[in-house]
């Protein structure tokens, strides 16, 4: 853990470096002399704090600097080409550019729009939906699942707001409501807790409400919280929601729900694998697996999963998170709608909310309405 410490130490002080330089670009423009030591030893500060605060992932701070440091990286990229095009033009010249260069107002203003533009998006939840078609023998008129994952509760939406959802999606009269993890976090209340479940709750469905945990739902020694497992499930079971955790729950003899617990309690060895919990079942039963991280998709698909239903990615959140999401691979998925191998389909929501920050650049705040058509 400690080298993780070191390299993250590291890249802050790179940051800080440049905030440096970036505060000393806008101090020599406006006209200040940078190398008086009463107004470089400010500036030196200044880009130390800068970098030093991105120490502390959780904060909006730090999103703001990150913004900056690679807005401003990249209009840095375009000087430079503007130099080697122009050359004496640009030496003699430019000199409207020059100012909103050296006073760095293009990433300043293009922060501050990035991110008033991620606040107001993290709070409008959009309605998404999917269809999905199916050989195996279901209902004429199919089934419709509401997917909610990633609500965070206390990072975005207050209540009012919240309830107002789960009012529209219980007017679009679902057969399966799925809490597909993450539902709340560290930074939730235990007062929140019996709010927000009794809001999720008051959704109505034709077969039942059913939850899978996420990787953030329950409490841990690095993110404690005011509420515990037990106040968890209480706040979940007393309003009327199944908990399926490595559990597999039948519906109208046709679909099979598998909700699986959440990866990270893979590393416990508390994980039952896919292969037993599907052992049993009948494979001419629609199934689906409810798991809250976008991961072994080829094992669904091998032991015959028609759909897989997640969260936890955020669609990444913030640029260029999603990208590198993509990259580095994560997860199996990122967002959207997947097909896996022939017959089996995987849906990755962005959720109702995102993680740390009450902001998400990338891609709608949503609950996912799938409706599974048959033959």
């Amino acid at each position: 853990m400690w080298i993780v410490y070191l390299a993250a130490t590291a890249v802050c002080l790179g940051i800080s470096f440049y905030m440096y330089r970036f505060v000393r670009r806008i101090a020599v423009t406006a006209g200040l002399d940078s190398e008086k030591k009463r107004v470089k030893i400010p500036l030196m500060l200044a880009g130390l704090a800068l970098g030093l605060s991105c120490l502390n992932i959780s904060s909006v701070i730090t999103v703001v600097i990150l913004h900056l440091f690679f807005l401003a990286l990249t209009v840095q990229l375009v000087n430079f080409i503007f130099k080697k095009a122009f050359r004496k033009r640009y030496s003699d010249g430019f000199s409207l550019w020059k100012k909103i260069y050296g006073l760095c107002i293009i990433p300043i203003f293009l922060t501050a729009g990035i991110l008033i533009f991620g606040y107001i998006n993290m709070n409008n939840v959009v309605s998404t939906e999917y269809s999905v078609k199916t050989d195996k023998n279901i209902r004429a008129e199919g089934y419709k699942i509401a997917l909610i994952a990633d609500v965070h509760y206390g990072i975005s939406l207050d209540y009012d707001e919240l309830y107002e959802k789960c009012r529209e999606i219980d007017a679009q009269n679902p057969d399966i409501v799925v809490l597909c993890g993450d539902i709340v976090d560290n930074s939730t209340t235990k007062e929140g807790l019996n709010e927000l479940f009794g809001a999720l709750g008051s959704i109505r469905s034709n077969f039942g409400t059913f939850y899978v945990f996420g990787n953030h739902d329950r409490p841990t020694k690095l993110l404690s919280a005011n509420f515990n497992e037990n106040d968890l499930v209480s706040a979940i079971t007393s309003n009327g929601i199944t908990i399926l955790k490595d559990a597999v729950y039948e519906i109208n003899g046709e679909l099979t729900l598998v909700g699986r617990e959440d990866r990270s309690a893979s590393r416990q060895k508390e994980r039952a694998s896919l292969e037993s919990l599907l052992f049993s079942l009948d494979r001419e039963s629609y199934i689906l697996t409810l798991d809250h991280q976008p991961c072994e998709y080829e094992e669904n698909s091998r032991s015959g999963v028609d759909l897989i239903l997640s969260g936890h990615t955020h669609a990444g959140q913030f640029f260029p998170v999603n990208l590198l999401q993509q990259i580095i691979k994560f997860n199996d998925a990122v967002y959207g709608h997947y097909f896996v191998g022939e017959n089996t389909q995987a849906i990755v929501t962005s959720g109702f909310a995102g993680w740390g920050y009450p902001m998400k650049t990338v891609a709608n705040s949503e609950y996912v309405i799938i409706n599974i058509q048959g033959k």
